[in-house]
């Protein structure tokens, strides 16, 4: 008896692929070259990549049961994935931070790690798994609520909860405990991760939204006006919470404008009968080693002061700072891809610095 395999989804590793890029080259504008983080460039990069991390995670979390409920995804297995190479990498980051001659917002000490809402830049891996718990907390009660609207609204119930801790319940006081465990990005997040469960789950309405006109250009505009907002929310007088919500709106738009760009170029690239686009294959292998890269790109930041003056007088201008930014992280990112190759070898070291299993040949 012969398994078919299920086809790849190209543009999932494709969208994965751009993200982990676009994360890059913020970090070349804010750590390599000090004291832009008020350019345009980075703004709109830091309220892109991250949403489409979680909505991807959400999407290929999503697991169905023998009775077609919501599946407990396995947290001990995510933990070895997420939380141990968090951990391990951090820990080596914090012994090489005063050596690497760069200046980080971050506080790059074993009390930022555990005290600070950023985790010295590692905030991402620890913020997903604690996702994935709330998730396996909710998946016996989305199990027994009927349909989509069921499963929306023990999703925004939860969502709910998790604002109202962080901005009305948890005393100042004890707001390092809420740090400890990134309270505030769960609730940025858990919502465009629960986008990608739910947008699984009830896969043909969701690319029924995806492939419409008017659908997509609602979502455009949404994108347009919520980017705006939650990158200078000062200009409109908004605060944290605000912020927050208009947030959603704009996770939400995100991940319908990009499901149908990487789609259509999923399926012009990698069209049947034709040699796949060389670009695609690229974003895609790339995309494929994103949390490595991740995990790894720090380690191969250096600093670049001397070019803020010129970055300076082009006004942060947007065309510069692509270029610039694009350069060095393509730099950055082949250097990382490189050392994952040299990894492979010893398992271990694969598996902690890295969160990949590396499967025995047979």
């Amino acid at each position: 008896m012969t398994t078919t395999a299920k086809p790849r989804l190209h543009y999932f590793d494709m969208m994965k692929g751009v993200a982990i890029f676009m994360v890059v080259m913020g970090h070349v504008l804010t750590m390599c070259v000090r004291e832009i983080d008020r350019a345009p460039l980075f703004k709109f990069i830091g309220q892109i990549h991250m949403p489409l991390f979680f909505f991807i995670s959400g999407w290929f979390t999503y697991k169905a049961t023998a009775k077609g409920g919501f599946r407990i995804p396995d947290l001990n297995s995510r933990a070895v994935q997420l939380l141990l190479p968090m951990v391990v990498v951090s820990t080596l980051w914090i012994w090489y931070f005063p050596h690497s001659g760069l200046q980080s917002p971050l506080d790059s000490t074993f009390a930022g790690l555990w005290g600070d809402t950023w985790k010295n830049g590692y905030w991402f891996t620890i913020t997903l798994f604690f996702i994935i718990a709330v998730y396996a907390a909710l998946c016996p009660l989305l199990s027994a609520v009927r349909g989509a609207a069921g499963a929306i609204i023990v999703t925004a119930a939860t969502w709910a909860v998790l604002y109202c801790l962080k901005f009305y319940i948890i005393p100042a006081e004890y707001a390092v405990w809420g740090n400890a465990i990134c309270l505030e990005q769960i609730t940025a997040f858990f919502p465009a991760f629960m986008m990608g469960v739910l947008g699984r789950r009830y896969r043909d309405g969701f690319m029924a939204a995806v492939h419409n006109t008017w659908c997509q250009t609602m979502a455009m505009a949404v994108l347009a006006v919520s980017l705006y907002v939650c990158c200078w929310p000062w200009e409109f007088g908004l605060e944290g919470g605000t912020v927050t919500i208009l947030g959603v709106a704009l996770h939400v738009s995100l991940a319908l404008i990009a499901m149908n760009v990487f789609e259509a170029w999923s399926d012009r690239a990698f069209a049947p009968g034709r040699t796949p686009q060389r670009a695609a294959r690229i974003w895609e292998y790339i995309g494929t080693q994103s949390l490595a890269i991740y995990l790894l790109h720090y380690f191969f930041l250096f600093p670049m002061g001397a070019l803020r003056q010129w970055l300076v007088d082009v006004n942060l201008s947007l065309v510069p700072l692509i270029l610039f930014a694009a350069f060095w992280a393509a730099a950055i990112v082949t250097a990382v891809l490189g050392t994952v190759r040299l990894l492979e070898p010893s398992h271990l070291l694969t598996l902690l610095l890295t969160g990949k299993k590396i499967k025995k040949q047979v």
